[in-house]
């Protein structure tokens, strides 16, 4: 028996959610910021794909899988890594993002101090006291 197309695509899309998903993990693990992920976009358009495939594989191809026990625990298999990964996923890009949001609040907090800094202490850190000094720069 020929195998449901469905299927194949099903198959295919899994295997590509899987490399984006093991890439990103691996830049999040080496704590490189979240914002610099360019696979943000290309996980959801498969993320979707991947929803509807699986709804199709279950509309079309349900006696393939019932009749294919080994086809059966591959696709459980994979399911179960997908979804780990996934987990892992989600964990370092909620770290990564408080990480950011960690750099904005001291960024944040240096900016409402220089507010109260006075002209001089300004000038030691490298910062010009007033427009004038800015510009002579």
């Amino acid at each position: 028996m020929d195998r449901n197309p469905a299927l194949d695509n099903f198959v295919g899309v899994m295997g590509k959610l899987k490399a984006i998903i093991e890439n990103e993990n691996d830049f999040l693990e080496r704590g490189l910021p979240a914002t610099l992920l360019a696979t943000t976009k290309r996980k959801s358009v498969l993320s979707r794909e991947y929803g509807a495939l699986s709804n199709e594989v279950l509309d079309t191809a349900v006696d393939q899988l019932l009749a294919d026990p080994e086809l059966q625990v591959k696709l459980v298999a994979a399911g179960a890594e997908l979804q780990a990964m996934t987990t892992e996923n989600r964990a370092l890009l909620e770290r990564a993002v408080s990480a950011s949001r960690r750099r904005v609040d001291a960024v944040m907090e240096a900016v409402r101090a220089s507010t109260d800094a006075s002209p001089e202490q300004l000038e030691g850190l490298g910062i010009p006291a007033d427009a004038d000094a800015a510009r002579s720069r």
